[in-house]
């Protein structure tokens, strides 16, 4: 008599539960709120429960409920990024700001985000800054040991064929090297809640082979841009300049400029799309026929399958027409679909996986190899990094690049290994 009761209360619960879950998950804010705030003392140690919980208190406008929820969340799970997250906007709305800046830099901190994350966290340090009367800036460096295995491109076949004649192919050569990169961002909120934002980034980035001096890279970018966020909707015009060196010689300047949108399907699905003109201008004299426009246009769609990982594919189109000349290696049309899975395992370890696949075809026809040009090309990459200290990460990465190509002098293989350490201030 007193189990079959208990079985009726449970079965209540469980139902009540599902049709919470069901509301929040439909965007019904205030039936999972009603629902869940009934519930959570049954189950505190639900996770799920206490987020949906905590971001249907966060909509419907009862922050101190939503604090609560997420801090039982963070005591479950530590490594919960996008709960860190979701506190952070709390302690905003709450007027809380020194304890938002310091959630917001947290996640911040952590390369495994995503980069539409990135830029929604930057918005709101930017309004954190605007309340207290100050822009805010945060850089990123970092600093690898490189091991390449083909330095230089070479071959994947010893001899290519110019009609009946076979000639030989450059050997392989393999070397190490020293690898620095900076990403410093300047962000100021102009607007209101819902608002403009003007971001300034420059990137730096050297690499030093320890003997193929000639492979060396110094490269140079700065990207102003204006950020426009409201509701589901964050859009970005971004303009950016660049110079590259390559060995000891200026070998490229580019001016570009590119419009982003990003659209929330729902809390955990996004899409995510940008178009791309960019103008190079080759600086050696004997290259100056390289000069050509590249338009590029990329949809992508993020779905966030846990609060501590996410998956991405991305589907680009590229074009690059010649500005003059009669050169057969300018103009060409390219294909590339890429995916990227990164999950933040535990509070200290966090791992990233890539593939891609790259088809991109010549438009001019090669008299020397009696047809145009057709690549394919295949990358796959693997990473997993470890905190040394809150704004201080080791990681390793291995990365495998093959390009088979009708051409054979074109195809070739390649495999590089790093490791090293990246800094967050």
């Amino acid at each position: 008599m007193l189990i079959f009761p208990a079985y009726i209360l449970a079965s209540d619960v469980q139902q009540t539960y599902n049709v919470a879950m069901s509301a929040y998950k439909s965007k019904d804010f205030k039936t999972s709120y009603d629902l869940l705030s009934k519930l959570y003392l049954t189950k505190l140690s639900d996770v799920n429960l206490n987020f949906a919980l905590g971001m249907s208190a966060y909509e419907t406008g009862h922050y101190e409920i939503a604090l609560g929820a997420f801090e039982r969340v963070e005591m479950l799970e530590p490594a919960n990024l996008r709960n860190k997250l979701e506190k952070a906007r709390t302690y905003f709305m709450l007027k809380m700001y020194e304890d938002a800046e310091l959630g917001f830099k947290e996640v911040l901190d952590n390369p495994m985000i995503s980069e539409n994350v990135r830029k929604n966290i930057e918005l709101y340090l930017s309004k954190v800054s605007k309340v207290q009367q100050k822009s805010f800036t945060y850089a990123t460096i970092s600093l690898d040991w490189i091991y390449d295995s083909n330095v230089n491109y070479g071959s994947l076949d010893d001899t290519y064929n110019v009609g009946s004649t076979a000639y030989p192919t450059a050997d392989e050569r393999s070397d190490r090297a020293l690898q620095l990169s900076a990403d410093i961002m300047n962000i100021y909120d102009i607007g209101e809640a819902n608002g403009f934002a003007l971001k300034n980034r420059a990137i730096l980035y050297l690499k030093d082979y320890q003997h193929e001096d000639d492979y060396d890279v110094q490269y140079l970018a700065y990207m102003p841009s204006l950020v426009y966020k409201y509701t589901q909707y964050t859009a970005e015009m971004v303009v950016g300049v660049d110079a590259m060196t390559l060995g000891k010689e200026l070998y490229l300047k580019t001016v570009s400029f590119m419009p982003r949108i990003e659209y929330a399907h729902t809390n955990s699905l996004r899409s995510i799309a940008y178009f791309k003109y960019q103008t190079k201008f080759f600086q050696q004299s004997t290259q100056s026929d390289l000069n050509s426009n590249h338009y590029e246009l990329s949809y992508a769609m993020q779905d966030i399958l846990s609060p501590r990982s996410y998956i991405q594919v991305n589907i680009v189109g590229v074009q690059e027409k010649k500005q003059k000349g009669s050169r057969i290696d300018v103009d060409y049309s390219e294909y590339k679909l890429n995916t990227i899975y990164v999950n933040q395992f535990t509070p200290t370890y966090g791992g990233e996986l890539y593939a891609e696949i790259k088809k991109r075809k010549y438009d001019d026809y090669s008299s020397l190899f009696d047809s145009t040009r057709d690549d394919v090309s295949r990358s796959v990459s693997a990473s997993v990094s470890a905190k040394i200290l809150q704004t201080l990460r080791f990681k390793v990465k291995a990365l495998y690049n093959r390009v088979d190509s009708n051409q054979d002098l074109f195809g070739y293989q390649k495999y590089t290994v790093s490791a090293g350490i990246v800094k967050t201030f």
